[in-house]
């Protein structure tokens, strides 16, 4: 624990699993989904759910979500993004109204970082959590002058875990010729969202474009897992 509430772990995974998953994001990151989830009472229908399955246990619903995340982010918490951003698609900003949905978790496993790559840190604010009333995605919150920040350097294998809707961001990659800052991220639910009631899958991050989607699972790999 470096944190209250904000755990970080090195060597997550085995050497083979490590290399079979970098090899499979690294290979199918622009056909991943944007969005997945998985319910707790099915099987794993594909790799990455039997990696998540193999580190957390099956006692939770889990969504994730893969990343080849080059430029910056805005500060903001997990949350049900995913309405937020169907919801702003349509009406141009989110639903005051909507009910702000919050998972159990979040893990960040660092896949695929370029050994070169210049900024792109994680910056979490550990006494920061999400302020009721604001939109989840909230283009207008600003850090309070004196907030501690953490900032963590991506390495590959390691995994931050907070389990509090705390505010993070991402800073930008500094070097054009840092081409991948690829992770994995999941969070466990205690229910499911009520986006993934009749869907599992939802493809496209551009805003304008976000529709369900069945995913069609990639090549298998030869590794069996156990």
């Amino acid at each position: 624990m470096i944190k209250e509430n904000i755990y970080y772990s090195k060597n997550v995974l085995d050497a083979a699993r490590f290399r079979d998953l970098k090899d499979f994001c690294t290979t199918h990151c622009e056909e991943i989904p944007t969005y997945n989830f998985c319910r707790r009472q099915q099987e794993s229908s594909n790799f990455i759910e039997e990696i998540i399955r193999h580190l957390i246990g099956r006692d939770h619903h889990v969504e994730y979500w893969v990343r080849n995340q080059i430029d910056s982010t805005l500060f903001h918490v997990d949350a049900n993004e995913l309405q937020a951003k169907i919801d702003t698609a349509k009406y141009g900003k989110e639903d005051p109204d909507m009910v702000v949905q919050f998972p159990l978790n979040t893990h960040i496993l660092y896949i695929n970082i370029d050994e070169k790559m210049e900024g792109g840190e994680l910056l979490l604010l550990p006494t920061e959590e999400y302020i009721i009333g604001r939109p989840i995605l909230d283009e207008r919150y600003r850090v309070r002058e004196g907030s501690e920040m953490l900032v963590v350097e991506p390495r590959e294998n390691h995994m931050v875990l907070f389990d509090k809707p705390i505010y993070h961001a991402i800073t930008k990659v500094r070097n054009k010729s840092a081409k991948h800052r690829i992770s994995l991220m999941f969070s466990s639910w205690g229910y499911v969202p009520d986006i993934y009631k009749d869907h599992e899958h939802w493809s496209s991050y551009d805003i304008g474009d976000i529709n369900p989607t069945k995913w069609k699972i990639p090549e298998p790999l030869e590794l069996e897992l156990k």
